[in-house]
């Protein structure tokens, strides 16, 4: 593998999310939300997940690093609910690093779920020495935020990719 092109994450409503991601993200999509519908574009989308003959919308943010975060709301098939727990078989999650997890922690506070009152410092394993939190967006998907000491990442220098900052 090369590289890290992007993350994709299925929410129940774009006009829910956008807003929800961008407060989050403190940018706005790339472009105007997207639609795929099988007979304007070929049905490639739907030959690409599987499920031929779908309609999805999609938004697109640029992550810090190069990555996209691609954002989709299926309309056909109509979505089902997983069990959100982070603990379950599948569940991922998104980290993100921040430069001040306090004030991030604050600004989101009224509009996201807070997994523990205050950022937990790390206290072992190749996050020793970060502080980190979890939140939940409105569907329930999981984000970590975390932010490294000052020193930067305890492990950048053990990668065996080399440091791509």
């Amino acid at each position: 593998m090369r590289s890290l092109d992007h993350v994709g994450v299925v929410v129940k409503d774009l006009s829910v999310s956008i807003p929800w991601w961008s407060t989050l993200l403190q940018a706005e999509p790339l472009d105007d939300v997207r639609t795929w519908r099988p007979e304007e574009t070929d049905d490639y989308a739907g030959r690409i997940v599987g499920y031929c003959g779908c309609e999805m919308s999609g938004a697109f943010w640029s992550l810090p690093g190069g990555t996209i975060l691609e954002m989709l709301q299926y309309h056909d098939p109509a979505p089902g609910r997983v069990d959100m727990e982070t603990y379950n078989v599948g569940n991922t999650h998104l980290c993100l690093e921040t430069a001040d997890i306090r004030a991030d922690c604050e600004r989101m506070r009224p509009i996201a779920e807070l997994r523990s009152e205050e950022p937990v410092a790390s206290v072992w394993g190749p996050y020793k020495g970060t502080l980190c939190l979890y939140i939940r967006d409105p569907d329930g998907i999981s984000i970590e935020l975390v932010q490294f000491p000052a020193a930067g990442r305890p492990w950048q220098d053990r990668s065996p990719f080399g440091d791509p900052y």
